[in-house]
């Protein structure tokens, strides 16, 4: 920071040449350079300090979701079997309805013939009374 202080003496020697008008640099533009530069230095730090806990609290939400993801792959492993016991139980279900409905067709088939026997005999019977 002397050596900016120093480089600032020089620049205000020049300025003379050129604009023919004194500058001054005292120490208490020395300390009020300092006073700046602190100031500017903690605002920075506290942008940073922000920053990190941002970045902080990011990196701990992350944790958390992968820590739920792991959890959630757990209880899907789970619902995962109880899924295929239910699939399995619903195809034999099915095979059975279908063949449940293999037999009623059957029946209806053979309650048809016999419906229609009976009908040709009825109509039979009623041109025999005829």
């Amino acid at each position: 920071m002397g050596k900016v202080h120093d480089l600032v003496n020089d620049v205000c020697g020049v300025y003379l040449q050129k604009m023919r008008r004194y500058v001054y640099v005292t120490p208490k533009s020395y300390l009020s350079f300092i006073e700046l530069y602190k100031q500017v230095y903690k605002t920075k730090y506290d942008g940073i300090d922000v920053e990190e806990r941002n970045i902080v609290n990011g990196l701990e939400k992350l944790k958390e979701a992968s820590e739920g993801v792991e959890v959630l792959k757990i209880d899907l492993r789970a619902e995962d079997i109880n899924l295929k016991d239910a699939t399995e139980k619903t195809d034999k279900l099915l095979k059975e309805v279908e063949i449940e409905n293999r037999k009623a067709k059957e029946k209806a088939d053979e309650v048809n013939i016999v419906a229609e026997n009976c009908v040709a005999q009825k109509n039979t019977i009623m041109e025999q009374k005829e």
